[in-house]
């Protein structure tokens, strides 16, 4: 077809598209490593990139999909754990957004940002700063997410653990109500755990994944929160679903670090604490989510209505009534007045708003849980915690709202099955009371007289978060939210 100069210049001409497309391949390859060298976004690059056809197609794949790619590597630090034992695997299952798991329809605030799947576990460092803390404590270093292997929506195609079927006790309009689950936040379940039994775990995980919208479900990451072998329960907790993770701390660090630890570990929009005693209901996630959606700034801490499962029989359930939360000078948790008699014109089941958190079983928005200030770590072991958290919440722009329409039982126990030390536990309150009780400290000291010559240690960090985030005094919060503390109060 070609012949003598014509057959060159063919040859010449195929030469130079080849060198062409090898330059325009060189450079968009080249654009991509310095892009990644100096810390830019992965789809920002591959934007500017996007010349050749391939770097198109990706950059249009699902974010999920593009975003592993830039998620630091997990590290862990002599005597911290392994890359087996935290389940490097751990996710944030599909995407947001259609179904075939692209982004492009969600609102941002319910699914995220790279930013956030990028941030350092700053939190679980202070963690590892604080005296107590030991080894475990520096488990992360890197990264706040263990998601950065992100798998598509595991598949499942075995049975549900077995578990105590509850008895239907939410109002008539709770039930059957459809709930626009597009609408809501994916979630992660953060549950730790020490010296439980097989048979609550199981029965636990069991009602969540039967009674839960699994589709919003990201993970349920239970902390192994240095359990001895007996107690671990590592691969029955993963055989009994894909989205069951374990991380494991190798030295106990409390059961509030360990919270602060988990939530760092996921990435989902909003986390939810559990533990491992509970069997929920139908419906119990949806509403909880439904509030947290509609809360104005992420500000708001939400808690199922906790009923009764009874210490000596797991398959009994007793229903409870619709209490608010609350404390006494002491700083002693309990359940307080019913909010019908506090407020005339409630009408069950709304949400209604409680002066304190219960303690371990509450729903947040995981950006809300950072920049408020997590949990105090330099408290140890168990307690304190909670108060702490609903005098922060209240009077430094959030509040705590119970919602009827989710509820669960939950075994509320006499002794816990670890060891609690009654000073630790002193301490955790004196510094609650050191940063929070303002003019009020001499009644805490006036009811717990052995508190006032205990070494708290020091407050100063949370003193400045306290600034930081132009909280109210304690007059304001006895006065608009908890007047009954100038009072004698009645324990249910």
């Amino acid at each position: 077809m070609f012949k003598g100069k014509s057959l060159v210049l063919f040859v010449a001409g195929l030469v130079f598209i080849v060198l062409v497309v090898i330059a325009l391949e060189y450079r968009a390859v080249s654009d991509i490593r310095k892009g990644l060298a100096q810390g830019a976004d992965l789809r920002s690059v591959f934007r500017s990139a996007g010349r050749h056809a391939m770097l198109k197609h990706m950059m249009e794949q699902p974010a999920a999909a593009v975003e592993q790619h830039q998620q630091p590597a997990l590290n862990t630090r002599e005597g911290g754990t392994s890359g087996e034992e935290i389940e490097a695997t751990i996710g944030t299952g599909s995407s947001w957004g259609s179904p075939e798991g692209g982004e492009g329809s969600r609102p941002a605030a319910l699914r995220g940002t790279n930013a956030e799947k990028r941030r350092t576990a700053s939190v679980v460092a202070a963690a590892s700063q604080a005296p107590e803390a030991g080894p475990a404590a520096n488990v992360v270093q890197e990264t706040a997410s263990v998601a950065a292997a992100q798998q598509p929506e595991p598949e499942f195609h075995g049975t549900f653990p077995p578990f105590p079927t509850p008895p239907e006790v939410r109002h008539p309009t709770c039930v059957g109500k459809e709930f626009d689950l597009t609408s809501l936040p994916r979630v992660s379940l953060v549950i730790p755990y020490l010296n439980e039994t097989w048979g609550h775990i199981r029965a636990t995980v069991g009602s969540l994944l039967a009674h839960s919208p699994l589709q919003l479900i990201d993970q349920i990451l239970f902390i192994d929160d240095g359990n001895d072998k007996a107690w671990q329960h590592h691969d029955q907790l993963r055989a009994l679903h894909p989205k069951v993770r374990v991380h494991r701390n190798e030295v106990r660090q409390g059961l509030i670090r360990a919270k602060v630890i988990g939530a760092a570990l996921v990435s989902s929009p909003v986390v939810i604490f559990m533990e491992p005693h509970c069997v929920v209901v139908q419906q119990w996630m949806e509403p909880l989510l439904e509030q947290l959606a509609l809360s104005k700034d992420h500000a708001t801490i939400v808690m199922p209505t906790l009923d009764i499962i009874p210490e000596a029989n797991f398959n009994q359930y007793l229903t409870a009534n619709h209490h608010i939360g609350g404390f006494d000078w002491s700083l002693t948790f309990n359940w307080m007045a019913l909010i019908e008699s506090r407020n005339h014109t409630y009408r069950y089941p709304d949400p209604y708003p409680t002066p304190a958190l219960s303690g371990g079983i509450f729903g947040i928005w995981k950006d809300y849980w950072e920049r408020s200030g997590t949990y105090d770590t330099n408290m140890t072991e168990w307690g304190g915690e909670h108060i702490e958290m609903s005098l922060r919440t209240w009077r430094c722009g959030g509040r705590i709202e119970i919602v009827p329409c989710s509820r669960m039982g939950h075994v509320f126990r006499a002794k816990n099955p670890y060891e609690v030390h009654v000073t630790q536990v002193l301490r955790n309150a004196k510094r609650a009371a050191l940063v929070w009780l303002d003019n009020h400290l001499e009644e805490y000291y006036r009811k717990v007289p052995y508190a006032r010559n205990l070494d708290a240690g020091d407050v100063s960090e949370r003193l400045r978060l306290k600034e930081k985030l132009q909280c109210k005094s304690m007059d304001w919060y006895i006065d608009e939210i908890y007047p009954e503390l100038r009072g004698e109060q009645h324990p249910r």
